[in-house]
């Protein structure tokens, strides 16, 4: 095997960052972009929520409620 050919196996097999990876499920999940992911995890000016419809189906895939996922915060 080849130099080039062990480095193209290592780089398929090897796991994603956890973060990473987790990003990529919920946006599978929900069918929404990475980027989407993303916004709904940030805190600050571009923080987004989700949409009552991802958030069933996000609590539905981790087996809890909307509200234990997505608190609303007391601003």
């Amino acid at each position: 095997m080849t130099f080039k050919e062990i480095y193209e196996q290592v780089k398929t097999s090897r796991p994603k960052a956890p973060a990473a990876a987790f990003v990529k499920e919920v946006a599978a999940v929900t069918k929404k972009s990475e980027v989407a992911v993303r916004r709904w995890l940030c805190n600050g000016e571009s923080s987004a929520t989700p949409d009552a419809l991802t958030q069933e189906v996000l609590a539905r895939h981790f087996n809890t409620t909307p509200e234990e996922l997505f608190p609303q915060s007391n601003n």
